[in-house]
């Protein structure tokens, strides 16, 4: 197996501890590409059997949680943000649509849809803090997720999608 998940812990936390903001984050957005791309990796850490949501590795010190994902069935969410986290979606297995939206009124708590990406096997995708979005799954599929401030989750919020 050429990834194991000690190992991808450590070389997130080595890009975390040169640059903790959005550009840290955007090189393990890079290595996460192989990393999801590993069918080894991904049959040792995303079992069929397991929950929907499995703790993969817990970092107290930089405060990042690696997830594993296994979803069996469609699913929708609606948009939300991370607040004061951000959060990390690599595509192992089926298909994810990412919806984007843009703020209408944040009394209100209204979005409007401006964007939507397909992640594929391999894929993946930032969200940095307090940026909105909604994934939307027609089936199965499986994803590894690197969030941010786990310890403070759910900071985020819910939006109302409008016209």
């Amino acid at each position: 197996m050429a990834f194991t998940i000690d190992a991808v812990a450590q070389q997130v936390r080595n890009f975390l501890l040169q640059d903790q903001g959005p550009a840290g984050r955007e090189r393990v957005r890079v290595y996460l590409q192989d990393v999801v791309s590993d069918q080894e990796f991904a049959n040792q850490y995303l079992d069929d059997a397991q929950p929907q949501r499995r703790v993969l590795y817990e970092d107290a010190d930089l405060g990042f949680a690696i997830l594993g994902h296994v979803f069996k069935e469609a699913r929708k969410a609606p948009p939300h943000d991370h607040g004061v986290s951000w959060a990390i979606y690599g595509q192992v297995a089926g298909v994810t649509t990412m919806d984007g939206w843009d703020v209408v009124e944040a009394g209100e708590g209204t979005v409007r849809l401006r964007d939507s990406i397909e992640l594929t096997p391999g894929n993946v995708r930032v969200y940095n803090e307090n940026e909105i979005h909604s994934p939307r799954r027609e089936g199965p599929a499986k994803l590894i997720r690197i969030e941010g401030n786990p310890s403070q989750n759910p900071p985020g919020r819910v939006w109302q999608p409008v016209q």
